[in-house]
């Protein structure tokens, strides 16, 4: 059986641990220096009480709050002014919105002392503090001078790998990976950072090597490799380690537009594993399922509004009914209002752009694949409001879509895919996500583009991530900023 913590390096794991006892057990202190009632003096009593128990759960919430604000990434944690402020930051927002749940809800699970929180809050800021900036570098520098860092890898030898080969192995520095030689198809001279370090074989060699040569993680570099050639190769660092850093010109555009993090001032994704497990299942349904109930229930009035008018302004059915690809590339019914005249899919002219616009690598700016001659008048107006897409929560509440994914495929788009734009349908197609974010800011995100951010969304699933996109696409819409 895998381990599902693998994608988490153990300096992660142990940042998560801490965390939780630090929010939790500043809370406990709080309480019992604050006699304001006995029965919520969880330090001398044997039960727990409801409101302790709250804060147990709550603390794993603010977990993913300390994500979003990057205190799991190096980039914060080996920088002391950034690192303070994200402290400042999260112990105020710990606190505020602890207080916020509390007021709105009037519920007897939150503890009303004001006193208490005034305890919580410096006592929070200054456990963090202690531990995050005094504590745990002083572990980092013994785990690296005592070589206690996952050994890893570094798949070719451009620059910025042996930029992060030197800076690792550099005496006054420290970080979780450890470089133990390079996968190459040559060894290169004239680098005195290659003196300790040898080429071990080549990037095809990396299963029989993983092995052998305890290797724990891999970070790629290599540039000459096709877009195929690296999904292959992160598919295969994945299956091994579960996770994998990359840093190359094809995957430029995710480190570059994304919030992504860094080794030593070069700038790294990291992908893992696909998350299809349960808990993963159960909340990505849960909040499709909630999340389109609301949405038909409190867009009612526009969706019979909208109906009523496609069927009064132009000639033809109301609903544009058509197979659609979806996830592991199966077939179901797509449902979107008719913002076109009736065979306007039949459009041959469209078909051979979209065919050309999926194997486009050069940076031409999105153009617009469909035939304005053939949009309604109507058409036009639920278009740029994207109210031609809300019967797809339809989709979402059948379970044949979810609200956050990869763009559903035309059935002969899917058929000129290459095979690893094909992964993107490892999971269920979306009415939103990144791609349309992205997409929508910046000229030039060729199709590939597109489904970078698809893969890189399908292997950081989050509730955060999730809510982040869902607000962006309310406000592109609300801007009218959306694609038609």
């Amino acid at each position: 059986m895998k381990n599902p913590f693998r994608h988490y390096s153990p300096d992660t794991i142990y940042l998560l641990i801490t965390d939780w006892l630090i929010l939790t057990g500043t809370f406990g202190l709080a309480l019992h220096w604050r006699h304001y009632a006995p029965g919520l003096n969880i330090i001398s009593r044997s039960h727990i009480i409801p409101e302790a128990l709250f804060v147990f759960l709550y603390a794993f919430f603010q977990l993913g709050v300390f994500g979003a604000f990057n205190l799991y990434k190096r980039k914060v944690l080996l920088n002391k002014l950034w690192h303070l402020t994200r402290i400042v930051q999260i112990a105020a927002v710990c606190i505020l919105f602890y207080l916020l749940l509390g007021t709105l809800s009037k519920s007897p699970m939150f503890v009303p002392s004001r006193l208490v929180m005034l305890n919580w809050g410096p006592l929070l800021f200054s456990a963090l503090v202690i531990h995050r900036m005094i504590i745990f570098p002083a572990l980092l520098q013994a785990a690296t001078r005592a070589q206690l860092q996952r050994r890893v890898v570094i798949i070719g030898t451009e620059p910025p790998g042996i930029e992060f080969a030197r800076k690792c192995l550099a005496k006054h520095r420290y970080d979780t990976l450890r470089p133990i030689g390079f996968l190459c198809d040559h060894q290169p001279v004239g680098e005195p950072v290659l003196e300790s370090l040898r080429c071990l074989g080549r990037p095809e060699d990396i299963v029989d090597l993983a092995k052998s040569c305890r290797i724990e993680g891999a970070v790629i570099t290599q540039t000459d490799l096709s877009y195929q050639q690296l999904m292959d190769l992160i598919e295969r660092c994945v299956h091994l380690f579960g996770w994998v850093d990359v840093h190359t010109d094809k995957a430029a555009v995710l480190h570059e537009t994304l919030d992504s993090d860094t080794h030593f001032n070069v700038p790294f994704v990291r992908l893992g594993e696909v998350r299809r497990g349960f808990i993963v299942r159960m909340y990505k349904r849960t909040f499709d399922a909630l999340g389109a109930a609301a949405g038909i229930l409190l867009l009612s009035p526009i969706l019979l509004a909208t109906a009523l008018a496609v069927k009064l302004t132009s000639p033809g059915p109301v609903f544009y009914i058509h197979d659609r690809v979806g996830k592991d590339g199966k077939l179901f019914r797509f449902y979107k209002f008719r913002s076109m005249i009736t065979d306007a899919d039949q459009d041959k002219t469209r078909e051979k752009n979209i065919h050309s616009f999926i194997h486009e690598e050069n940076g031409e700016p999105v153009r617009k694949l469909v035939n304005e001659t053939y949009v309604t008048p109507f058409g036009r107006f639920i278009r740029k409001w994207a109210l031609d897409e809300l019967p797809q929560l339809f989709n979402v509440l059948k379970g044949d879509m979810s609200l956050i994914g990869p763009r559903p495929a035309l059935v002969n788009e899917y058929e000129v895919y290459d095979e690893w734009q094909k992964r993107r349908f490892e999971i269920k197609p979306g009415c939103s996500g990144l791609w349309k974010i992205y997409t929508a800011r910046h000229e030039g995100t060729v199709f590939a583009h597109i489904v970078l951010y698809d893969l890189y969304y399908a292997r950081n699933i989050n509730p955060l991530l999730d809510l982040y996109i869902v607000f962006m696409t309310v406000w592109l819409i609300i801007t009218g900023q959306v694609d038609g």
